[in-house]
């Protein structure tokens, strides 16, 4: 059991888990235009463990004791796993086209400072208040709906843009969680959203949240209209029942494995509902 836990630990904590789900988002957006297969998502991947693992070393100082000490802990094997990712992030990036690349350049900048700060500025994207929660929002709306769809030659029209308006709401949903969990440590300066508007008030932010990404669904119709409304309602029970005192895998494991439930939940569609 104790090498269990420690194996949950580290597939948690390495960020393999939330590049797990944003391969999942990939898969989900490409899904919707009928592309069952492409290297996109494995880019992706690979280069969201190198990105979450560079703005956790960037802000290593204003880290929670516990994961710092885990960090150290297992510096080796993480190391590894970074150089593993770099390598399979180059072999995919080197398989976009430049119209994809030219696209992925600003959410790389973005993520980038978001963890260092620009040159001349006293402070990266993530300290800036209120910034946080939309700068994750975006760079995953970009990464894994735009990105993809222009990789696989698919115009990106009112229905393109309109799943990336879906994707990025769903993104501050799932976001909150984490806000809340946070909201005794981040910093006031940050001003995140619970931090601004209060734990209850974010609670029903987030309900709004998800009805606005069910009624983009029910308008436009990207997916079935039923798995999206699943994976909505269980986001927003998640959200509802999130709190300050949460445990270390109430968001960064069930929360984060909503995209994963996503996925699979339109496989299993597209095999046993044609």
């Amino acid at each position: 059991m104790q090498f269990l836990k420690r194996f949950l630990d580290f597939y948690i904590f390495s960020n393999i888990h939330v590049a797990l789900g944003a391969f999942c988002f990939v898969k989900v957006s490409l899904l919707t235009q009928g592309v069952y297969s492409s290297d996109t998502a494995y880019f992706v991947f690979f280069s969201t463990i190198i990105s979450y693992n560079f703005i956790r070393f960037t802000n290593i100082s204003t880290t929670k004791n516990w994961v710092t000490n885990w960090y150290f802990q297992y510096k080796t094997l993480l190391i590894l796993v970074l150089v593993l990712s770099g390598i399979g992030s180059l072999f995919f990036f080197l398989k976009l086209n430049w119209n994809a690349i030219f696209v992925l350049i600003p959410f790389v900048l973005l993520t980038f400072f978001y963890g260092v700060k620009l040159p001349g500025f006293s402070k990266s994207f993530r300290k800036i208040a209120g910034l946080k929660i939309f700068l994750i929002a975006l760079c995953y709306a970009g990464i894994t709906v735009l990105v993809p769809l222009i990789q696989n030659e698919i115009e990106i029209s009112l229905f393109g843009w309109m799943l990336f308006l879906q994707r990025f709401i769903f993104v501050l949903l799932i976001t909150l969680p984490f806000d809340i969990r946070d909201v005794g440590f981040d910093s006031v300066s940050l001003m995140t959203i619970p931090q601004y508007f209060g734990i209850r008030n974010t609670k029903i932010i987030g309900v709004v949240m998800g009805v606005l990404v069910l009624l983009l669904e029910q308008l436009f119709h990207f997916q079935n209209f039923v798995i999206v409304l699943f994976v909505t309602g269980l986001s927003v029970v998640l959200l509802l029942r999130s709190s300050k005192k949460q445990s270390n895998y109430y968001s960064s494991f069930w929360v984060e494995a909503i995209p994963i439930l996503w996925m699979l939940l339109l496989k299993v569609d597209l095999i046993f509902g044609a």
